[in-house]
């Protein structure tokens, strides 16, 4: 079963408020709340403002307002402050007592964090070393990460194969142990 995590609880929050302010209605799956990429923005940006506006007729950056407005009621002292940005943008600034939530979250889950339930089969083939030519730092790093994400995959729940090519037999197998028998200088 999926853990509900603190940031999971911050994007419910928002649809939530969003449905409120629609009287019900959700502002959908386009919905995004997002890290923006300038400190300056806040912790997380959505968009859900600006979904919902044109239902309720209203102009995005008002919707934004009373958007902020219900998020900072519902989120008490998880949110600093709410600011309304560009066409509608709603961007939230996270006081330390939803950081120190979100540790304890990951804490609690242990070695369980991040797990999922994804459930598709997924087959990752990975390092294939040529046996004739020199085997380099690469052919390590490919072998790590390939592992690392079959690994990350089985986490969120897939079911994985893994197939590991060692590229021991076939033709060119056999033309290299052609070519050191041709160079010996007695054949046994």
């Amino acid at each position: 079963m999926r853990r509900v995590t603190p940031l999971d609880d911050l994007r419910a929050a928002v649809l939530d408020a969003a449905g409120e302010l629609r009287n019900g209605g959700a502002a959908g799956d386009r919905m995004s709340l997002e890290r923006p990429k300038k400190a300056g923005f806040g912790d997380y940006s959505t968009n859900a403002a600006m979904l919902i506006a044109p239902t309720l007729g209203q102009p995005p950056r008002a919707v934004a307002e009373r958007l902020g407005a219900a998020l900072c009621e519902r989120l008490g002292v998880a949110v600093d402050r709410v600011e309304v940005a560009g066409p509608g943008f709603l961007n939230l600034f996270l006081t330390d007592a939803w950081y120190l939530a979100a540790v304890d979250a990951v804490l609690a889950a242990g070695d369980g964090f991040g797990a999922g339930t994804q459930s598709d089969r997924i087959q990752i083939e990975f390092v294939s070393a040529n046996p004739t030519g020199p085997l380099t730092a690469a052919s390590g790093r490919h072998a790590a990460f390939g592992d690392a994400l079959a690994r990350i995959l089985e986490l969120a729940g897939n079911a994985v194969d893994r197939e590991y090519y060692f590229n021991d037999s076939g033709s060119q197998v056999r033309r290299l142990g052609q070519s050191i028998l041709a160079r010996q200088p007695y054949h046994y």
